[in-house]
């Protein structure tokens, strides 16, 4: 999860020029206003800080991205800091010049270290750190408690009892938009903004879409990030709604492919990609409609635009400028849609799927 606030932009001011110094002084490579000059090219590569227990730091080759750990704004060892910067330059030049024909930390990925006269402290996947970097205090407990609570208040909304149901996700969106308008500041220059990619694929579908819909009822503003032939779906807000958001999307990614079957099951005229596109369309803006009603009958006006201007400020904090396109002219099917717009109004949250996977402590 990135984190955005004075402080990273300070630190990432502190690594892009340390970067650019081990890139000149050490590799031979000139980088200027965050791009490289590569043979006859010139590629971007972009800075990020974020938040994990045990990743230190990560290269994503699709969006020329290298990725610091928050907690090394703490280290006051700046050995350590240049060679995981180091590290990571180093996954950036074994992709320009392999791609990916290499394993991460094989044996071209060691000598092409080592051409850089850099040791096993640069290129091993893990550092002896315990004592030295200090772990993240306990700041985040009360975050922690409200996502808890909003999730069992989701998970309430499953009850077979229609008006319990309702009560629960209304419960569950009231609490959410309390705690944002009750933080002690909203202004994200102040307090920090969450970034988290929560889907990515090839092509960006109405599946993909209709999550990205759903999800901007908590208080986030999704955006789709484009990346050579790749896509991914992020979300952007205060850390309670972003964490949130990432569970509801998991939970969306298979639920609304076990909606679609059921509908078929009960509906066998409902065949074809148009119809599926449309029920998944019709899912989102009857969810949306509910979530609609249950905020005019909890908040006023003026509260929502409150909220409404501090989501638009934690954007701006992260991209700067963000454009928005309308949707493409799509073959509709009105029965799909209807039967996706009854199934949204009753959509209900449950426990979301989610794999976990060992990570090293640099990618």
């Amino acid at each position: 999860m990135q984190v955005y606030s004075n402080a990273t932009k300070t630190f990432l001011s502190i690594c892009r020029n340390q970067a650019s110094k081990i890139l000149k002084d050490e590799m031979g490579i000139n980088y200027a206003r965050s791009r490289v000059k590569w043979k006859n090219y010139s590629i971007p590569l972009n800075f990020v800080v974020f938040e994990h227990e045990t990743t230190l730091g990560f290269f994503n080759h699709h969006l020329y991205q290298i990725g610091l750990n928050k907690r090394l704004l703490l280290l006051n060892d700046e050995t350590i800091l240049s060679n995981i910067i180091r590290h990571e330059l180093a996954h950036f030049e074994a992709y320009l010049r392999y791609e990916n024909a290499i394993k991460d930390h094989g044996a071209e990925y060691r000598e092409l270290c080592k051409s850089h006269g850099w040791n096993e402290d640069v290129y091993s996947a893990k550092l002896k750190l315990e004592h030295t970097l200090p772990h993240f205090q306990q700041e985040n407990k009360s975050h922690s408690k409200l996502v808890n609570r909003v999730q069992k208040l989701l998970s309430l909304a499953n009850s077979d009892n229609v008006n319990e149901s309702q009560l629960a996700t209304a419960k569950a969106n009231e609490l959410l938009l309390k705690y944002n308008l009750t933080q002690e500041d909203l202004s994200p220059e102040e307090e920090e903004t969450y970034l988290l990619k929560v889907l990515e694929g090839t092509k960006v579908n109405a599946k993909a879409k209709a999550i990205y819909e759903i999800l901007t009822t908590f208080n986030i503003q999704p955006v789709f990030s484009h990346a050579k032939g790749h896509y991914y779906l992020e979300v952007i807000g205060a850390r309670v709604n972003v964490e949130l958001a990432h569970y509801v999307c998991d939970f969306l990614i298979f639920e609304l492919d076990r909606l679609w079957a059921l509908s078929q099951r009960e509906n066998p005229s409902l065949k074809g990609l148009a119809a599926k596109n449309s029920f998944f369309r019709g899912i989102a803006k009857g969810y949306k409609e509910k979530i609609k009603v249950i905020q005019r009958d909890s908040f006023t006006t003026k509260e929502l635009v409150i909220l409404k201007d501090d989501l638009d400020l934690r954007v701006k904090n992260v991209y700067s400028k963000l454009s928005y396109s309308s949707s493409s002219r799509v073959k509709e099917n009105s029965k799909a849609l209807g039967l996706g717009r009854e199934v949204g109004k009753n959509l209900k949250i449950k426990k979301s799927i989610s794999n976990t996977q060992s990570i090293k402590l640099l990618r």
